[in-house]
């Protein structure tokens, strides 16, 4: 049996080395693992496992164990690489004065490569050079698992570049030090380090044999995807990297429909992509321009089926539908892998680089650290091959190294033809996202006890992960008082220091399991932290009935789209769920906000002033300056608007005039025939302000179906609303059109409106009305809106109230306290918000009326 490791484990030196080279916690946890394992009674044959999530910064864990075994006396480390990309990326980590040098090593290694074998032979023919004073560097030994294969055949040359030419070498005798190979194996304290381990494991002969063959003292494997069988020694899987916002938040972005199978969808796919990225980039450079930083491409990674596929792929971005140049577009894989391509690749994340997309074929798998990729698109892959940790590893890693609040900024976008039902319906996946045994086996009968009996018959039941505090509390459990009830799950890294044996953490609130004393918590809904401080004035009325002057203001959209050809343009939607781990329950996705096309607005100057002279000019018109401003800002703009047309013509102008004409003089004689009701307005100051629900009541997670639904009941998740928990009467008519506002780019927030508020329209002089919700949109216009049954279309009253509400808005454009705000207001009919894929949607579709052009 091999040596094992003679050093000691010391929690002083360990906090130190942790500090200086600022580990993550995590990492600094496995630190602390790995050295207490080498100070146990391990076994030298056995390769000791660190399960890290990609993106966590297992480098670091490395680079900080290399110079713990250096302060304790070992001096030969060899890190097996699984490829040149990562060899190479490996070798400046540790090289001084490499853009990618990891800082935090007292003594900086020697570093020995296959190319380069001069620190070790000067080591060889005399004593370390003490560049350090008395401290003599360790010798870091980087080759990839392919250098290291004994060759097929042992006679031959050693340069002529082929892999046995390779192989050879260190195993060939050198005049001026000996064998590389024979004094690795002869050295006590050799300790190798198997980057990305999973591909050298038993199954993988070559790969093992060659690891074996060097009988090192001790071997680490660094992977964040383990196999059966694997000696795992501490754990650190993917969703608690989410949870603690070290790595960005898979979102699932894809069309309704998903996509086909042909050229065509592939097209679409990356035009989707595109559009993503573009959306992805701008929220990069707001960020950099508000923090000073230096510019950085925000990139998509492209993943083909083969090299002729990546090929096709390459060309079709680089040509003038896409990104019009070649620099902009990276091709690495098998046939594609010069000198400039690396230099591209390790150069993406530079201020400098002109490379917005990179297409691969699975080749920039394990070990490729930009922290850049912002989409990832997988073409013709199966739905197992997208939501693998190696896949999304690529693309995992935050751009400015920490969570900016950014949404956009945040996530990584996967793109792939499956729906995501097929997705996450995949049994790797919960592998993948470190779930399967996120619970011990020995555990797992007690885990099951207490989801059984807590929360019974409750939807409030939910799982809570990633925090290292969530053992506390678990016998004060029944003391502490809060809105949720939750329970959260630690996994096998959580040791108790005196048995070293893995523990699963419950924390109950009110659990009636616990306690046969009533619950009397209170929860207390407090205003959304994004919108604190937001408040507005909602436009209050009462109605007067007066023998009105001719007011404009009175004729209804309808009635001028009946005068001209309408105008309507929404642009496709593309959904985003943002993929949830969920212990117990596999993965789940959440609504984020979807994306959508840009619409185009077609306007004409002189064709605008000659309608507005024109009415102007009509007898019985009142000659007043606020009419004439009601009839340049809204009417004139309104009626154009309404047209279908891209330009203004001299005869569809006069045919316009005409319309318009006939129009307005119908309006007048109507109005001069009856006693209008006319509204009079009022601002009412909106505050959100906390407020409690009733004593036992609770928050509830996002449902998925009417089934679920539950009236008046709080559900959670709103990060629109003026408050995060809000409450419906209906599913089809009010929390759908909430889930709708929720997830649309174009609303900044909305409100849902409770009769306390005091937020109400007058639609006869005796009678008035609560709408449901306000919404602000991305142009500034306040929305009025009402989640209505299909049947209200046929309803007077309900018909009535619109009525109302559509003058108000009209006559908002006038009035001296809203005149410079805009409204507007719309009623959403249940079966127009199924139509809806967006807001755009359901504008179409509502007919709605605002004071804004």
């Amino acid at each position: 049996m091999a040596k094992r490791l003679n050093i000691n484990f010391d929690s002083d030196l360990i906090e130190s080395i942790s500090s200086e080279f600022d580990l993550r916690t995590p990492n600094k946890e496995a630190l602390r693992k790995l050295i207490f394992t080498l100070d146990g009674d391990y076994d030298p044959e056995v390769i000791q496992v660190m399960n890290l999530a990609t993106g966590v910064g297992k480098t670091y864990l490395m680079a900080a164990f290399m110079e713990y075994l250096r302060r304790q006396g070992v001096g030969n480390v060899v890190i097996v690489t699984p490829g040149k990309t990562v060899q190479a990326k490996t070798v400046k980590n540790f090289t001084p004065g490499s853009g990618r040098y990891i800082e935090g090593a007292q003594i900086p290694p020697d570093v020995v490569t296959p190319q380069d074998y001069s620190p070790w032979i000067a080591r060889q023919n005399g004593a370390a050079q003490l560049s350090f004073g008395r401290e003599t560097p360790l010798l870091a030994f980087i080759f990839n698992i392919q250098q290291l294969i004994a060759p097929k055949k042992e006679e031959g040359g050693t340069s002529d570049g082929s892999q046995d030419a390779m192989r050879r070498k260190p195993r060939r005798f050198d005049e001026n030090a000996g064998v590389l190979f024979d004094y690795l194996k002869s050295q006590d304290d050799l300790v190798l380090i198997a980057d990305e381990s999973h591909l050298y494991s038993t199954s993988a002969a070559a790969f093992h044999s060659a690891i074996r063959e060097l009988e090192p003292a001790a071997t680490i494997g660094l992977t964040a995807s383990i196999l059966e069988g694997d000696h795992v020694i501490y754990k650190y899987p993917l969703y608690r990297a989410i949870a603690d916002e070290y790595v960005k938040t898979p979102v699932l972005a894809f069309r309704k429909g998903g996509y086909g199978e042909d050229e065509a969808s592939e097209e679409q796919q990356l035009r989707d992509a595109l559009q993503l990225r573009d959306i992805k980039q701008s929220a990069y450079d707001a960020y950099i321009a508000q923090n000073e930083l230096p510019e950085l491409n925000a990139v998509l990674f492209v993943v083909c089926s083969d090299v002729s596929h990546a090929t096709e792929i390459t060309n079709l971005l680089r040509g003038p539908e896409f990104f019009g140049r070649e620099l902009a577009v990276l091709q690495v894989d098998s046939e594609h892998d010069d000198d400039l391509t690396q230099r591209m690749l390790e150069d993406l994340d530079d201020p400098n680089s002109p490379v917005k997309a990179v297409v691969s074929v699975n080749k920039l798998k394990e070990g490729w650290d930009v922290k850049n990729i912002a989409v990832i698109v997988t073409l013709r892959a199966m739905a197992s091959e997208v939501l693998t940790q190696q896949t999304m590893g690529r693309g995992l890693r935050l751009p400015f190294g920490k969570y900016t609040g950014i949404r956009q900024v945040d996530q990584l976008d996967i793109i792939s033809h499956q729906s995501f039902k097929e997705l996450l319906e995949q049994e790797n996946v919960l592998r993948q996202f470190g779930l399967e045994e996120a619970v011990s086996s020995n555990d797992r009968s007690r885990f099951e006890y207490e989801i059984a009996h807590i929360g019974q018959g409750d939807e409030t039941t939910g799982a809570a992960f990633g925090s290292d505090s969530a053992t506390e509390g678990y016998q004060e459990a029944s003391n502490a008082p809060a809105p949720y009830t939750r329970t959260s799950f630690g996994d096998d890294t959580n040791t108790d220091a005196a048995s070293n044996k893995p523990t699963v953490l419950v924390q109950s609130v009110n659990d009636p399991s616990l306690t046969d004393e009533p619950d009397l918590t209170y929860i207390t809904i407090d205003p959304n932290p994004a919108f604190l401080g937001t408040s507005y004035d909602f436009p209050v009325t009462i109605i007067e009935a007066k023998q009105p002057e001719i007011d404009l203001s009175g004729i209804s959209d309808d009635t001028l789209a009946a005068a001209a050809r309408r105008v309507t343009s929404t642009g496709d939607v593309l959904y985003r769920k943002e993929i949830v781990a969920v212990l117990g329950k596999s993965l789940r996705a959440v609504d984020t906000e979807s994306a959508e096309v840009d619409s185009v607005h077609v306007s004409d100057e002189d064709a605008r002033d000659a309608l507005v002279k024109l009415v102007l000019n009509m007898s019985m018109v009142p000659k007043t300056e606020g009419t004439a401003r009601y009839i340049a800002q809204y009417l004139i703009p309104r009626f154009m608007s309404a047209s279908n047309l891209d330009t203004w013509t001299v005869k569809s102008l006069s045919s316009a005039q005409e319309q318009l004409r006939q129009t307005i003089k119908d309006f007048i004689v109507e109005t001069l025939r009856s006693t209008q009701e006319v509204p009079v307005i009022k601002a009412k100051a909106i505050e959100c302000t906390g407020y409690s629900l009733p004593i036992g009541e609770k928050v509830y997670d996002q449902i998925d179906t009417r089934d679920e639904f539950v009236r008046g009941r709080v559900y959670s998740g709103w990060f629109k609303s003026l408050y995060a928990e809000e409450s419906f009467d209906s599913y089809t008519g009010e929390y759908m059109l909430a889930r709708l506002l929720n997830t649309s780019p174009r609303i900044v927030w909305w409100n849902r409106l409770h009769p306390f508020m005091g937020a109400y329209i007058y639609y006869t002089p005796k009678d008035r009305y609560f709408p449901d919700f306000v919404a602000l949109d991305d142009e500034g216009t306040y929305w009025i809106i009402e989640g209505k049954d299909a049947r209200g279309r046929d309803d007077e009253k309900v018909q009535a109230k619109r009525k109302a509400a559509e003058q108000l808005v009209r006559k908002l454009a006038i009035d001296d306290v809203f005149s410079n705000s805009h409204w507007g207001y719309l009623i959403a009919y249940e079966d127009d918000i199924a139509k809806s894929d967006s807001w755009n949607d359901l504008l179409a579709l509502a007919q709605p009326v605002t004071n804004k052009i």
